[in-house]
């Protein structure tokens, strides 16, 4: 398996328990599903930065440019 396989899956990993998390506390009264869901596409969108610049997952994030 490519290194940039294995990122996907991990990112699609991530959005999966994000959501499944975020669904079950939206009907809630207090705000833990806005958390949730702002936590973990921060998380997954960092893994994807890494990944799209061929880095490890968790690494430190790429310069700019």
């Amino acid at each position: 398996m490519s290194k940039a396989f294995i990122g996907v899956v991990l990112f699609t990993v991530i959005e999966v328990v994000t959501m499944v998390g975020w669904l079950f506390y939206a009907n809630r009264s207090d705000s833990l599903g806005v958390v949730i869901l702002t936590l973990g596409l921060l998380f997954e969108h960092y893994v994807a930065v890494n990944v799209g610049a061929g880095r490890s997952p968790f690494g430190s994030l790429p310069p700019n440019k």
